[in-house]
């Protein structure tokens, strides 16, 4: 199988085939079957050849201009960042009301006499002091804020922060609470009404296992904020404020697992239809939002289920970013988080309650000297130290990740921006502390120096990971000075990416083609979406579309061990989404693929490669052991037929590897793997020092 790489640079536009994303298989196998009339067999790179492969600039353009080839082949069509991705058309996303949305919502609660401006109105007035004007919402000094909490603590002259959420404070009230008393809906043009600037495809944040098919959002600004407005009006200046509505959508058939989520893909790669006008790809988003794909047995994003009812880390939210600055006695842009609530056919109710913030613990934690809260203790101690591991594992900023859900009680009531109270490494310091300690133990055990490189992460490398995962930190992201002049750390190659000053979206728009500044136009993203987050997210459509989830690690359980522990791990990752982590307790590790099909990868080569990561942590750094590889095909009669080895000690460590076995195929083999059979299984053995590890192993191929 040539390799088929996911990657943003892939040129694919000559490679076109009309029709829709269903039909592309057929094309596919045509073409793949076509690549093999190529005159570049692998065979003439010979250097590449042997137990790790040679780096000389011809065999990697080489083998890349074949993947790139296969690849471009197998899509029926590019994937279009700002058509399958991202949609901020002008044309498009006015299709989107926030009154619709929300007079969905109001439906599909039953509730008797509720309309979208009550709805709208009870969810504004949880920014106000109780008792507001909806005495019966939650409301943001309902639970007192403990003065302890707020780190650093206030100075002289501060304005006191008087309400909390989840325990921790938060800014109360603020001027957004006096929507409570407007109609937004009364005009379109008025600098209260909403417009819809955003849709975003979140397929990327689908988990290995399918528990849910990912976030597919839609970003609400409001009017005050747009560049049209009076600026020279003081009651105009910095009126800015976000509506997020974040639809986490349930896999349709959840026993497939992550393949489940196929019609939702397979519908975002259609919009990247070159036949496609605007108009149809408007009509056909809105009704996914709100319809849903009916023949596929989706549902509509647009459901009072998908909000966060259930709380728990499979269900979506509602998140606004408010900056209503000329009545605000405080210079602070909150990011704040919403579940939307209901009641049953019986009993009706909706409601918008304010939420803690995800995985943004509160700035407190990270503070040192810190006594008689434990909460502290805990995080310090055990809850942060345990997610280093996952934190230092990535090497890109969109796998950065925690290995699970913070608990509940240590996530904050609110990401402030500009103020310090959410600026962890502010909050630690520079001096030694428990956390700071903590933290150095778990990279040492890794194998890092602390040294501040990409290999070597340092202890303030891993805050700033952390602090990238908080809203704040990834609407602003600067160092422990809080300058905007200052860029975030996170220990890769280059800082952290370009907002457009607190936000990813704007109200601002730019022509949708450059050449004709008069024609349609679309709103602007951020240099960090446009050049970081969206090639990722075409990576991951890619992947998903086109690898094989056996030998790409993606489906978890699938590989099998008696002696290793196995697991799937989403941060140290070559292609897709995972990778496999393997840990070896016993010196003799054998680690089994399930039963799989070559359909759909024919034709392959007469060679098995795949990536793989040796840790740097070696008990015994002089001999690291050897990785041997056997195939079985049954019903060729193929059992346990040796592929060969590869030394492990060669190997950089510390980094993905690409690794060739030096075995041949046999011809007979390679001829039953290209006539498709359902029950090709590989066996993979570590012959190492026990305990040594973890290894990760990602992006199986075969090739010539």
């Amino acid at each position: 199988m040539l390799s088929k790489r996911s990657s943003s640079s892939i040129s694919t536009r000559s490679r076109s085939v009309p029709g829709s994303a269903g039909a592309w298989w057929r094309a596919r196998h045509a073409a793949l079957a076509a690549l093999a009339l190529l005159p570049a067999a692998c065979s003439d790179f010979g250097p590449g050849d042997g137990d790790l492969d040679d780096s000389s600039a011809l065999f990697d353009a080489a083998e890349v201009d074949l993947g790139e080839a296969a690849e471009a082949l197998s899509l029926p069509f590019p994937i279009e960042h700002l058509k399958s991705l991202t949609v901020t058309e002008v044309d498009i996303v006015s299709q989107f009301s926030l009154k619709d949305v929300l007079q969905q919502l109001v439906t599909q609660s039953g509730v008797p006499g509720l309309t979208p401006l009550t709805l709208f109105q009870r969810f504004m007035d949880t920014y106000r002091e109780a008792p507001g004007l909806y005495s019966s919402v939650p409301h943001c000094d309902d639970v007192a804020a403990n003065p302890n909490d707020v780190f650093p603590p206030p100075q002289p002259g501060d304005t006191p922060t008087t309400g909390s959420i989840n325990g921790w404070p938060v800014r109360c009230p603020r001027t957004i609470g006096q929507d409570s008393g407007i109609d937004p809906f009364s005009t379109t043009a008025g600098d209260d009404a909403y417009m819809a600037t955003t849709l975003a495809n979140r397929f990327d944040l689908a988990p290995p296992d399918g528990a849910h098919c990912g976030e597919y959002r839609i970003v609400f600004a409001r009017k005050s904020g747009h560049p049209d407005f009076d600026s020279s009006r003081p009651d105009q200046t910095f009126r800015r404020s976000f509506i997020i509505f974040e639809g986490r959508l349930p896999n349709p058939s959840p026993s497939l697992g992550r393949q489940g989520c196929r019609p939702i893909v397979e519908f975002w790669l259609n919009q990247s239809s070159p036949s496609k006008p605007v108009a149809t790809r408007a009509a056909e988003l809105k009704s996914f939002y709100f319809n849903g794909l009916p023949a596929s047995g989706v549902g509509p994003v647009i459901h009072i289920d998908n909000y966060g009812h259930t709380p728990g880390p499979n269900n979506g939210q509602i998140r606004t970013n408010e900056f209503l600055l000329f009545q605000e006695a405080f210079d602070a842009w909150p990011l704040r988080e919403f579940r939307l609530t209901h009641g049953t056919s019986s009993s009706p109710s909706l409601n918008v309650v304010p939420s803690f913030v995800k995985d943004n613990p509160s700035s407190k934690l990270f503070a040192p000297g810190i006594s008689g809260d434990s909460r502290v203790v805990s995080f310090q101690s055990t809850v942060f130290p345990n997610m280093v591991e996952r934190l230092a594992a990535a090497d890109d900023v969109n796998r950065f990740a925690y290995p699970s859900a913070l608990p509940d009680a240590m996530n904050a009531g609110e990401s402030l921006m500009i103020p310090l109270q959410n600026n962890y490494l502010n909050a630690i310091g520079s001096g030694m502390s428990t956390l700071r300690t903590n933290i150095a133990n778990k990279l040492t055990a890794m194998g890092s120096d602390l040294s501040g490189t990409p290999t070597n992460l340092s202890v303030d490398q891993i805050i700033g990971r952390a602090q990238s995962l908080a809203c704040a930190g990834c609407h602003e992201p600067v160092d422990a000075t809080n300058s905007p002049s200052s860029s975030l750390d996170v220990g890769l190659s280059s800082s952290f990416p370009k907002t457009l000053a607190f936000t990813h979206t704007s109200e601002k728009t730019a022509p949708v083609d450059e050449n004709n500044p008069n024609g349609p136009r679309r709103f602007i993203l951020s240099e960090a979406v446009l050049e970081t987050f969206l090639p990722y997210r075409e990576k991951v459509m890619e992947h998903f579309l086109l690898n094989n989830t056996t030998l790409g690690f993606e489906k978890p359980g699938a590989w099998t061990s008696t002696q290793a522990l196995l697991a799937t791990h989403t941060g140290r990752v070559k292609e897709g989404i995972a990778s496999l982590e393997v840990r070896t307790p016993s010196s003799f590790n054998t680690i089994f693929s399930p039963n799989f099909s070559t359909s759909g990868l024919t034709p392959v080569g007469n060679k098995i490669k795949l990536s793989l990561f040796v840790s740097k942590a070696q008990p015994n750094p002089s001999w690291v052991g050897d990785l041997i590889v056997m195939i079985s095909i049954p019903s060729a009669g193929i059992y346990d037929q040796w592929v060969g080895n590869v030394v492990l000690n060669g190997l950089t460590r510390g980094v993905f590897n690409e690794v060739t076995f030096p075995q041949q195929l046999q011809a007979a083999t390679v001829t039953a793997l290209n006539a498709a059979p359902s029950d090709v299984k590989l066996q993979f053995i570590f012959n190492v020092t026990a305990n040594s590890g973890p290894y990760y192993m990602d992006d199986i191929r075969f090739v010539n």
